[in-house]
């Protein structure tokens, strides 16, 4: 009876053409989920049955989704109206050992046997960027493609890309970027088709000769080590087969360079040595390359901001749950910071200091045209 009455529950808001947080859970939307958020609805809004986003979502055994609605505070101690926590639901239902190990560590319980070792415990940390503190007029014509990847479907994880990811467009659409004009791939959303599709198809139909394009990408790169070209992971991505499952930069910047748009502003947390930090490297292959090809085509239109350069890597402040580039560039946008080069400017000496104290060097990059213009 509980299941019949569940998808009635379920069903309601879509009669009326409404977007249900239980029903983007139940789907594992993201995106959708964030879109209800941003309304101002509570993330833990119960249904008729008591029953949550995070129930759902751990029902069907979402992971990615369980993560994204644990990181935006939802209650894992919660229960239904027939006492079930988002544990007990995913327990019965027999979901994958990823959703019960998150699920546990959420509430603080040692992990089940059948579970997979979920490596040091981390609580979902709390940061002073996380909510924006800068708000924009609005920006009709702006667009944003915001791309974060942590879990991997096969290589190790990039610390917080997706969350960095998250907060990133919570900064832009207070900067006024409306929210339908976001694109916001995370986790195992951000395939290489789909990044392909948005970056080919969806942003060249959309964009305007006024529009300022904001891109920014957290995850995985990687080097093909013949021939140091530089390559952005996506989630479904395998370092052993780079040229036809991941995206080269070039084409990326290539793409975006053509766009007829007034500027187009990226900014990459990712690095492309293969030596760690947030890059990969085929198995059995060197560590390094000779020199890796991160060149910026020079696009009248076209910004980067690298977290990077070289051969060095990319680091996380795990205080506040977020990449040392990521956190500093979302504080220059809090600080109010109009230009490529006032977030150069800012950023690069505290990504730099933040890097030494983690006995390693990493050293921003600013490239293209641009960097002084206001965007």
């Amino acid at each position: 009876m509980n299941r019949l009455l569940a998808a009635l529950v379920l069903a309601l808001p879509f009669a009326s053409g409404c977007i249900s947080i239980h029903q983007a859970g139940y789907d594992g939307k993201n995106r959708d989920i964030q879109a209800v958020l941003d309304k101002g609805v509570p993330v833990d809004k119960r249904n008729l049955i008591g029953s949550t986003a995070l129930m759902f979502a751990a029902e069907q055994g979402h992971p990615d989704t369980v993560r994204f609605l644990l990181d935006h505070g939802a209650d894992p101690r919660l229960t239904d109206n027939s006492g079930r926590t988002a544990l007990a639901r995913a327990q019965a239902a027999n979901r994958d050992a990823a959703v019960i190990a998150m699920l546990e560590r959420a509430l603080g319980k040692a992990p089940s046997s059948h579970a997979e070792a979920p490596g040091p415990e981390r609580r979902a940390p709390s940061s002073d960027v996380d909510s924006p503190s800068r708000h924009g007029a609005p920006r009709p014509d702006d667009f944003a493609l915001v791309i974060g990847i942590e879990d991997y479907q096969s290589l190790p994880k990039a610390d917080f890309g997706a969350r960095d990811a998250a907060t990133v467009r919570r900064h832009f659409e207070s900067m006024g970027v409306p929210a339908r004009n976001i694109i916001s791939l995370e986790g195992s959303q951000a395939t290489g088709s789909k990044l392909k599709n948005y970056l080919q198809q969806w942003l060249p139909r959309n964009v305007k000769p006024e529009s300022t394009v904001f891109v920014y990408y957290s995850g995985h790169g990687a080097p093909d080590p013949e021939n140091g070209d530089a390559y952005l992971v996506p989630w479904d991505a395998d370092p052993m087969f780079l040229t036809t499952s991941a995206y080269p930069l070039k084409q990326f910047y290539a793409e975006l360079s053509k766009l007829k748009a007034k500027r187009v502003l990226v900014a990459l947390d990712a690095c492309f040595s293969g030596s760690g930090g947030r890059s990969v490297l085929a198995k059995g292959a060197r560590p390094l390359v000779a020199k890796v090809d991160e060149s910026v085509p020079a696009a009248a239109n076209l910004t980067v901001l690298a977290a990077a350069s070289g051969a060095e890597i990319t680091g996380s402040l795990d205080e506040q749950g977020h990449g040392i580039f990521t956190y500093h560039f979302l504080k220059a946008l809090q600080g109010g910071a109009a230009t490529p080069r006032g977030l150069y400017d800012y950023l690069k000496p505290r990504v730099q200091d933040d890097a030494r104290r983690q006995n390693r060097e990493q050293s921003p990059t600013l490239a293209g045209s641009g960097a002084d213009a206001k965007f």
